[in-house]
């Protein structure tokens, strides 16, 4: 996306939501990072699944190790067998899930090109009949794999941390009052929530909290 859309959209959030405007305002420059492999992303998503995030960079590092430099795709994984994957760290019901994911790509039943095509909906319901991908993987891959800009991970602990932190909730909030907050960010809720995940980081480390919004 082109740098004034971006600068368009975060003055449409500012605007919006002056709450939202104020984390934006102390994390800086959008620097979400789009994946150039969505089957990659994809892949280490379920690697990842339910682990630290040193835990789950721990376990990339040797599943990369054990693909032996190439590229990730469906190819590569069909020369590696599921006794090096257990070694890499995976558990069996993550090489069962990266397994069905790499039989759906290499017979073409999907394809990044297809998917690409479809609207978010359309997309996730799509990917979430494969075993091992659920709501926030699917967001994921829409947020980081093909760019999209209306994302919002409402099952994502650190959005809702942020969320509780920001707009003053007692407790962590529900689904169906974070996306009354969310819809104040369309059509761009994958920014604003990027911007959760760095906000909650630069509030933990500064003691940081927005001002309440005046009534």
């Amino acid at each position: 996306m082109a740098e004034v859309s971006i600068t368009n959209a975060i003055s449409n959030i500012k605007r919006n939501d002056p709450i939202m405007g104020q984390v934006i305002d102390v994390v800086g420059d959008y620097r979400l990072a789009v994946d150039k492999s969505p089957f990659r992303m994809l892949i280490r998503s379920i690697a990842g699944q339910q682990l630290s995030v040193a835990a789950a960079g721990t376990i990339w590092y040797r599943f990369l190790t054990t693909n032996g430099g190439r590229r990730v795709s469906p190819n590569s994984l069909a020369k590696l067998t599921d006794d090096s994957l257990r070694n890499a760290g995976l558990s069996h019901s993550k090489i069962r899930s990266i397994r069905n994911i790499q039989d759906a790509f290499s017979s073409r039943a999907y394809s990044v090109s297809k998917l690409r095509k479809l609207p978010n909906e359309e997309i996730s319901n799509q990917l979430q009949q494969l075993k091992g991908i659920g709501p926030w993987t699917a967001d994921m891959f829409l947020m980081f794999a093909i760019g999209r800009l209306d994302v919002f991970p409402v099952g994502d602990l650190g959005i809702a941390n942020a969320i509780e932190l920001f707009y003053g909730f007692d407790g962590r909030p529900g689904s169906e009052a974070m996306n009354l907050i969310a819809d104040k960010w369309s059509p761009y809720r994958t920014i604003a929530s990027w911007y959760c995940w760095q906000g909650l980081d630069y509030a933990r480390l500064h003691n940081w909290r927005p001002s309440p919004r005046r009534k």
